[in-house]
Formats: structure tokens, sequence, C-alpha cells
């Protein structure tokens, strides 16, 4: 596939200059966290859909606490995947072109990578714990509205355009 020909030859590692071979370890590693981590997605749907064939999809605390510690999996399968990418194409930004130790900007100092990470920081401090106590408030809360509530539905075409506050009073016309 990489060749574009059924005869085709991909050469090894080993073949190019060691100062053109990017870190074997990482990659190696990375990929497989990212791999299994699919894999593992994949038998949690599939113990879903078992669960679900028996009816006990809602009322399997062990599968709901399990779907609970599989939520941060996702990202971290994520992470491994950039990490797969980005240090595999080292020590090439651009395969055979440009270097990476060149394609930074020469205007870059770290005292401005270091104001940058810091601003990054401090708006994460503040957003992630932000929406952590929505969700929190929100799940504490529970249903905005209960079932006794809601208008009930009903069929044909309305006589007059709605009136948004005579419907939320209960009131027909």
């Amino acid at each position: 596939i990489l060749t574009h020909s059924l005869h085709g030859e991909i050469k090894g590692l080993k073949e190019f200059k060691p100062e053109d071979r990017p870190p074997v370890a990482i990659p190696f590693f990375a990929f497989r966290i990212m791999v299994g981590i699919g894999f593992l997605m994949l038998a949690v749907v599939a113990v879903s859909w078992w669960l679900r064939y028996r009816d006990h999809l809602f009322d399997s605390p062990w599968f709901l606490w399990l779907c609970m510690a599989m939520g941060p999996l996702g990202f971290v399968a994520v992470l491994a995947g950039w990490t797969t990418t980005e240090v595999g194409r080292q020590p090439w930004t651009v395969y055979g072109m440009l270097r990476t130790a060149d394609s930074t900007s020469p205007s870059l100092v770290g005292g401005d990578v270091l104001v940058s990470l810091l601003a990054y920081m401090v708006v994460y401090l503040i957003i992630y714990p932000s929406a952590v106590l929505i969700a929190a408030g929100l799940v504490r809360k529970g249903p905005a509205l209960a079932p006794e509530t809601v208008a009930p539905i009903e069929s044909g075409r309305p006589s007059a355009p709605i009136n948004v506050e005579l419907v939320q009073e209960g009131k027909t016309l």
C-alpha cells in the first residue's frame, strides 16, 4: 500500500541513517495503549449488547460503574494516538524536507512559551472545575419537569397560533 505497487519494498528502520531514525519505544508503547483501550471499549460495547438482550442493561450496578470508569480512557486513547503520531514523525516535521530542529520560529523564546502555557493552565483550571460543579448541580437537581406538569400531546392542527404564555399556564384555546 505504501509503495503503490504489488512488488514494492519498504526499507527497514536500520537502513536509515541513525540521525534520521525516530525513537522507537515511545510510539511502540503509545500505539499499543491506544489500540488496547480501543479493544477494551469494544468489549464494553459487546457486554452492553449482552446485558441489553437480557434486559439488565440499566439495573447492573457493576456495568454502570464500568461505564463511568471508562469515561476518561477515551481521552487517554486520543493522547496515546497523538503521541504515536508526533513522536513517530521525529526528527522530521516534513519528511525529507524540514527537520523539527529547523521548524521552530526564530523569534519564539522560552519565556513566550511559558507565558502561553501558564495562560492555558489558568483557563483550564477555571473551566474544568466550573463544568464539574455545574454538571453535579444539574444531576443533584434532577429532571426539570415532572411528568404531571407536562402538557398532554394533542393531535391535529391548531385553530389559531399557539400562545406560549397560555400553554405554560396549562390553559387551552
